[in-house]
This record gives structure tokens, sequence and C-alpha cells, in this order.
């Protein structure tokens, strides 16, 4: 598997390498169940990818009626039911028949279609078409995020920033992050022990 055939693979290694520095739990941060929510893949489908395993794919008919299914028993109407087929054809602007065959998998879906039901149903565009590698990308990205900001909300708090943007450090590793932190706490010291006393060379 290289990772421009499979591009979940560059973002699995970014995220394992923060897990590690920052000492997390790895089946917490990734857990297959939550990741699935977000991708329309199978709990299962979803380990393997983790695992660096193949990911077990279907015919892209398959793949978009399993998806749809998959979409009206987890996003469901307030009153806590699935939408009925009907409703969502007229939300997307299509025809109750032919959504019944995407269903049955006897229709393929241009990418218009499919970019309606998906935003029917609020999700990202390509989730009903994404390869599984690239619905899982998508996921670890998400993830790669909420991590990266919170472990700079932590410093920020941690240092007394709160006012200050550290653009440039947004995406910075739990390592560059220790850098940084080490670089304030030496100025710390040297402002409250007195100023830095510099080697003559």
């Amino acid at each position: 598997m290289t990772d421009e055939a499979d591009p979940h693979l560059a973002t699995l290694a970014r995220l394992d390498e923060l897990i590690e520095d920052s000492g997390l739990d790895r089946s917490d941060v990734l857990d297959p169940a939550r990741l699935s929510l977000g991708t329309g893949l199978p709990p299962e489908v979803v380990a393997a990818g983790l695992d660096r395993r193949p990911m077990a794919a279907v015919s892209f008919l398959e793949q978009v009626g399993q998806r749809l299914e998959f979409l009206r028993a987890t996003r469901l109407r307030p009153d806590g039911r699935p939408y009925p087929l009907k409703e969502i054809a007229d939300g997307a602007g299509l025809t109750s028949q032919w959504l019944g065959q995407i269903v049955k998998c006897e229709k393929k879906p241009s990418l218009e279609h499919a970019a309606r039901i998906e935003d029917f149903f609020r999700v990202p565009r390509g989730f009903l078409t994404a390869t599984p590698s690239q619905a899982l990308d998508r996921a670890l990205r998400v993830r790669l995020a909420d991590e990266q900001s919170r472990l700079m909300a932590e410093f920020k708090s941690r240092n007394q920033l709160g006012g200050i943007a550290f653009r440039g450090l947004r995406d910075a590793s739990p390592r560059t992050l220790a850098a940084v932190q080490a670089l304030i706490d030496s100025i710390a010291t040297d402002h409250h022990g007195g100023p830095a006393r510099r080697k003559r060379s």
C-alpha cells in the first residue's frame, strides 16, 4: 500500500506521532466506532485501516447504497425515526423511485445527485462516493486538527497566553511545543533571576 493509493496512511502517521509524543491513549483518540460515524464505514473496516491492513471495499453501487442506508440509520429525524425515502427525495430534489434504485444498488448516482443527498443529511461532500481510504483520511484529519487545537489551548493556558494568536504554531507537533515551552521557561528564568549572562567567546 502507498500513501497515494491510501491517503489515510500519511494522516495516520502524523496522528500516531502526536499520540506517542503526547502520551495519549491511541484507542481513545482513534476509536473505530466514533470514526465509523464520520465515515459511513463499518467499524471493522475502520479498524483495519487504523492497523494499516487492507480495507474491505465493495462495488461503487453497493458503497453508495450502504452509505445512504448508514445515513438513514444514524442521522435521524427530530422525532427519532429514520427519514423515509420520499422525504429524502423531496428534500434533495430527486424522485423516490430513483432513490429507491440507489438503495437497492440498481442505479449509479451522478456526483451532483450524490451531493444533493449529502447536503440533505448535512455531511461533507464525498461522504457517499469517497473510497474507504479517502473517507477515513477525512475523519482522521478532523481528529488531528482537534488534538492539535487541544494541545495549543493547553499550551496557551499553561503560559497565560490567551490573547495571543500563534498562527505559525497552529499545527505544531508536541515536540515543537515542548521546544517553545523550554524557550519560554528559559526566558522566564532569566527574567526572574536577573539578566542572562552572555558567554565570552
